[in-house]
């Protein structure tokens, strides 16, 4: 019956296609057989990346947003002279972020384009995939099922010369269209469950009057983008990606960004001189240009007493330790083959926190139940391969985690720290909490990506050493303020 329900849930998720209320989907869930509460349900609501809060307290999936809305893209002069385009990242944010560009379908005059594969040099096929992040664009690549040889952790993350790309043809649209460099593909999205998006040529008129209107309107289209997107960095801030900014972005205008005469937004990214690719900590972002995206802001500013409880309430967070992370520190014991539950709670705790009677009391008991149910199962032999990454990421894991623990109960001003120091911070411990996610709930998923995960802690083990003594620094400053000399 679960599984059941959270089938029937997604399907709601990925086809609703109008605006609807908490109460609505309270309603839904109960004709699926699941009962929830409004608070439960607008929790939910608030949380699920494929929803959007819109005005009046209603909700619209990204099934709803997106689908029929217009977008467009001008293929390559390579791509036209090899009679293909790829798909790249020229779709976001209007379809499924969780699907490859190659498992997209496009349908001319109601018949599906034929797949192909194409062999691109890999910056031209950087250049495609440019909007997921350059940090990410080759691991995209090498997703593409025709470059199924290349092992990107073999080849310490970077792409051969030559790669393959799953390309659609363009054939159809040059036979019926005329289609020629220059001309344009407008897009819309058709089913956005399936991800099939219905394509048009768009011809430049060679006529030169005419050029100049079709010129204009787009530059028009170009201004009014990087204005939304500036005034997004603003109120939203850097989102948690590339494609988020740009999803909220044209949701919220969609009735003068999605249009026929829409320009597309790696032409946008080409020539404006205000909105670039700029660093978020390891990662990239749409920021304002030759600025580096900061952790804090205005789309995150608390009044002094909404801080005070934030930052108890983070204290709190931290201390209510996920079940996986208390599992992973029981198993990497058992590992070692010893049980020592008082030192699994001085390692998760941080130093400065003293546990009263009663809490250890119960801290001891879930430790310990946890223990009897992991041991009945756990396989020493079975556990071997796994068993040292685990410890190497629970190493990590300790101390970043102490450091985040820091800096949320100490009172210096977050504004205060350098900020891309920060964010990097913030995204090793999202990381390393993934990893031991990983490993303790997809075990063989990690034992496959074994050598990947390696690769991974031993960059973060070596990025942490690089911004950590620039943290605590802010942390040492600030108490050294706190003590006055008396003569």
């Amino acid at each position: 019956m679960k599984v059941q329900a959270e089938t029937l849930i997604n399907r709601f998720i990925r086809t609703h296609s109008v605006a609807f209320s908490s109460k609505d989907f309270m309603r839904a869930l109960a004709k699926m057989g699941v009962r929830a509460s409004r608070r439960e349900c607008e929790e939910y609501l608030a949380t699920h990346s494929c929803i959007f809060a819109v005005s009046n307290g209603l909700y619209i999936t990204r099934s709803g947003a997106f689908t029929k809305q217009f977008f467009s893209f001008k293929p390559t002069r390579f791509e036209v002279e090899q009679n293909v385009f790829a798909a790249g990242g020229r779709c976001m944010p209007f379809v499924d972020p969780e699907m490859l560009p190659s498992e997209l379908t496009f349908l001319y005059n109601g018949k599906m384009l034929a797949q192909q594969t194409a062999e691109f040099d890999n910056g031209t096929a950087g250049d495609l995939f440019a909007l997921y992040g350059s940090e990410f664009a080759s691991q995209y690549i090498a997703a593409d099922p025709s470059n199924a040889a290349i092992d990107l952790v073999a080849q310490d993350f970077e792409l051969p010369a030559k790669v393959n790309l799953t390309c659609n043809t363009l054939q159809p649209l040059v036979k019926y269209g005329g289609f020629k460099y220059g001309d344009r593909i407008l897009c819309r999205v058709v089913n956005w469950d399936l991800g099939h998006i219905e394509v048009m040529p768009v011809k430049r008129n060679e006529k030169y009057m005419r050029v100049q209107v079709d010129d204009l309107e787009r530059q028009n289209w170009y201004a009014l983008l990087e204005e939304l997107l500036l005034a997004s960095f603003e109120t939203i801030g850097p989102c948690a990606s590339i494609e988020e900014q740009l999803a909220h972005v044209f949701l919220d205008n969609s009735e003068t960004l999605c249009t026929s005469g829409c320009g597309s937004v790696e032409e946008f990214l080409a020539q404006s001189r205000r909105v670039a690719y700029e660093p978020f900590g390891v990662e990239t972002r749409l920021w304002r240009a030759g600025e580096e995206a900061p952790a804090v802001g205005k789309w995150n500013e608390l009044s002094e007493e909404d801080a005070l409880v934030a930052a108890e309430e983070r204290i709190l967070d931290n201390l209510a330790v996920p079940d996986y992370i208390l599992d992973a520190y029981i198993e990497d014991q058992l590992f070692n083959k010893k049980y020592e539950p008082e030192k699994i709670i001085a390692q998760i705790l941080p130093e400065n926190v003293h546990l009263t009677v009663a809490e250890k009391r119960f801290f001891l008991l879930h430790v310990n139940g946890r223990h009897d149910i992991i041991r009945k199962a756990y396989n020493w032999f079975a556990d071997f391969s796994v068993g040292p990454l685990r410890h190497r990421a629970l190493a990590l894991y300790k101390t970043v985690s102490l450091l985040v623990f820091e800096i949320d109960s100490s009172v210096v001003d977050l504004e205060l720290y350098p900020q891309q120091e920060l964010v990097i911070l913030s995204q090793i411990f999202s990381h390393v909490l993934r990893i031991l996610e990983m490993i303790e709930m997809e075990p063989s998923a990690a034992i496959e990506d074994m050598d990947e995960i390696k690769l991974s802690l031993e960059g973060m083990e070596s990025n942490f050493e690089e911004i950590r003594g620039a943290l605590v620094k802010v942390i040492e400053d600030e108490k050294r303020k706190g003590f006055v000399v008396i003569k």
